[in-house]
């Protein structure tokens, strides 16, 4: 709500000429605040603030806006005006914002651009979508091997307003081949006279261009780095992926995965919408996707019923326990799913690991099925008073369940993975679904080996 007041007031501020007043207010924040402000005023109102900021502030502001409000300020502006934003974008950053702008509108902003910058963009945007090449930035700081640690200093002095980061020097070779990594810090605490290629880092963690970049995104997580160089298959340096961006990229998978997992499509196109953002007609499509195949294989369940319909007639006690044991079925798949897709996502588990994997949670599901067949068989016994034999149907259907939900819910996601396919979008209600069918065959034939030849 103070957002809110404090944009009406400052819409009234600028309808009344106070131009010097608004940027003055602005100048004071950070463009995160700033990209927050300008949120809850109308976009044209927001571009002229916008314009009336210093330019490389202008651009940072920019950077905080979700990708469709930044689609909508480039395609308003004048040319120029948005030319000069992309100048001063981080160079991942605006190569991404020109990916999503039509053609059209592109085209007149990129040939007011220097040739240099525009060449950037053009080959940042030529890289496939989800490989380290199209999320790194080839802003980054160089330094020649033969330099001495004060002149290397002093370069850095005069490129750090235009550089993203030099927390780390890539030192390169008159090829542009990679050949170590010297920090910040490195540089501070050595010797003037000292020569990079003698601190220089030599062994370093690197990504090739085509890496999936999850697969970088982790990389930089593991090894807590700032930033990881992007190579091609000869060495050479092509760009840096930062920090930042390595947190988008697994906040952006954990979500697309959280989603799937529920048998929900992630949102398409560029940019994070939020739940306001998406259309109730996308939200439906998006849903129905995995609703449709789930409420078609959830027939088999009313077919399996069916084929039983002589058992249940003739012990209809049958049927009262059958939502307690689909349920437990599906809520052990669920959970071994879930426990799987976690550790396939953080590179613990591999599909050479699958026999053990298997073992592991087949263990897991005999100790569930143990534990909760021996509460089930005394709930049937002396709760529901029902007959020893059918306590013991009970007990033993739950624990061939939880081994066969457990097993599958562990081979499904790897076998997904060995594939080429998302284990994610293996989701918890396709297996829910799956145990629900196999566990009624579990618990009708259990009932007829024992409770009918005792009949």
């Amino acid at each position: 709500m103070g957002d809110y007041l404090l944009a009406v007031d400052l819409q009234l501020i600028l309808d009344e000429g106070q131009h010097d007043a608004v940027r003055e207010f602005f100048e004071d924040h950070h463009p995160a605040t700033i990209a927050e402000i300008l949120k809850d005023i109308d976009i044209e109102r927001g571009d002229a603030i916008l314009l009336m900021l210093d330019p490389r502030l202008r651009a940072e502001t920019l950077s905080y806006f979700d990708r469709q409000r930044q689609v909508e300020t480039m395609e308003s502006l004048d040319p120029v005006e948005a030319a000069k934003i992309l100048q001063y974008m981080p160079h991942d950053d605006r190569a991404d914002l020109v990916n999503s702008l039509d053609e059209d509108k592109a085209e007149p902003i990129l040939r007011r651009l220097a040739h240099a910058e525009r060449e950037d963009i053009l080959r940042l945007t030529q890289y496939e979508p989800g490989t380290a090449g199209a999320v790194m930035t080839t802003d980054y700081a160089t330094l020649a091997p033969h330099l001495t640690v004060r002149e290397a200093i002093e370069r850095l002095r005069h490129e750090a307003p235009d550089r993203e980061t030099i927390d780390y020097s890539y030192v390169l070779d008159h090829r542009r081949k990679l050949l170590g990594i010297v920090s910040l810090k490195q540089l501070i605490i050595e010797r003037s006279q000292t020569r990079i290629e003698s601190i220089m880092q030599g062994d370093f963690i690197r990504a090739t261009v085509d890496e999936d970049q999850e697969e970088v995104a982790r990389k930089i997580a593991q090894y807590d780095l700032l930033a990881i160089p992007v190579v091609d298959e000869h060495e050479k340096l092509l760009g840096i992926v930062t920090h930042d961006d390595a947190m988008d990229i697994l906040r952006e998978e954990q979500a697309e995965d959280l989603l799937a997992f529920g048998g929900v499509s992630a949102p398409s196109g560029d940019g994070d919408p939020n739940y306001w953002q998406v259309t109730i007609v996308n939200v439906a499509r998006q849903r129905l996707i995995w609703l449709l195949p789930l409420f078609l294989s959830g027939t088999l369940t009313s077919w399996v019923v069916g084929s039983y319909d002589w058992l249940q007639k003739m012990l209809p006690e049958l049927v009262v326990f059958v939502p307690l044991l689909i349920g437990t079925g599906g809520n052990a798949g669920s959970q071994t799913v879930g426990t799987i897709i976690r550790g396939l996502a953080l590179g613990e588990i591999q599909f050479r690991d699958a026999r053990w994997v298997l073992l592991r949670e087949s263990f897991t599901g005999v100790l569930l099925g143990a534990l909760l067949g021996i509460l089930g068989f005394f709930y049937v016994w002396l709760w529901k008073a029902m007959s020893l034999p059918f306590a013991g149907v009970i007990a033993v259907t739950v624990l061939g369940i939880c081994l066969w939900a457990n097993s599958v819910g562990a081979l499904v996601p790897l076998l997904a993975r060995r594939l080429g396919w998302d284990p994610a979008h293996v989701s918890a209600p396709l297996i829910s679904t799956l145990v629900d069918v196999t566990g009624l065959f579990i618990y009708y034939s259990i009932a007829i080996l024992v409770l009918v030849r005792l009949a």
